[in-house]
């Protein structure tokens, strides 16, 4: 457990060396802004208009992870862990912590943004509320799957190019579901299946990632 928080305290660090987390917010209200402005949103049915806070979200969010492929490459961070002789299982859930962690101001901030921006009713403070917490499964899900993808790029040539070519397909259920997820919320619908497709999808990835970090780490 000791290990486990010091891992943790330290990808913290780096996060907030590195500044991602701040050029995450300038693209999340970007895109925002972008879509808000920069598309005829005023006739669109307010069905059509859940997916882009999450669509804000995820860029963000890959952005954050090409960020942390970048300065772990340059830094040689893994190989450092590696000759330090860190669990590797412990790693990844550390890495797996952080990012959840990290993501969650970034939903709220998102979600706030859209509820400012866009021509959507004032919810309630219970909808405002669960929609705030959909953070939750929604972070479960993306974190593992972010590491595994990390894992996977960090000893291509094209880190950048493959993280994102596996970050769209593997992330668009996490994407149709947190989608889903918000659009029930707000119509006062029952979220649970959403929910469950969050969760089964956070359990195939840290499952996956669980099995093969450490091969792909040592690769």
């Amino acid at each position: 457990m000791k290990m486990l928080l010091s891992l943790v305290a330290n990808e913290l660090r780096l996060y907030q060396a590195q500044r991602g987390l701040s050029f995450a917010f300038i693209l999340a209200l970007s895109l925002l802004g972008i879509f808000r402005f920069g598309i005829p949103v005023d006739n669109v049915s307010g069905s059509l208009l859940e997916i882009f806070p999450a669509v804000a979200y995820l860029m963000a969010n890959l952005q954050l992870l090409l960020m942390a492929i970048s300065w772990e490459s340059d830094a040689y961070a893994y190989r450092y862990y590696a000759m330090s002789g860190v669990p590797l299982t412990q790693l990844f859930f550390a890495k797996t912590l952080v990012t959840f962690i990290v993501q969650v101001p970034l939903w709220f901030f998102c979600i706030v943004g859209f509820l400012l921006f866009f021509p959507v009713d004032a919810p309630t403070m219970g909808t405002t509320v669960a929609l705030l917490l959909t953070c939750l499964p929604l972070g479960a899900a993306l974190a593992p799957a972010g590491q595994l993808i990390a894992a996977i790029s960090l000893h291509s040539t094209q880190k950048n190019f493959l993280a994102i070519a596996l970050f769209l397909p593997l992330c668009l259920p996490v994407l149709i579901a947190a989608t889903g997820r918000v659009s029930a919320v707000l119509a006062g619908l029952d979220t649970l299946r959403y929910d469950a497709l969050l969760v089964a999808a956070a359990l195939v990835f840290l499952g996956a990632g669980n099995l093969l970090f450490a091969y792909l780490f040592e690769e």
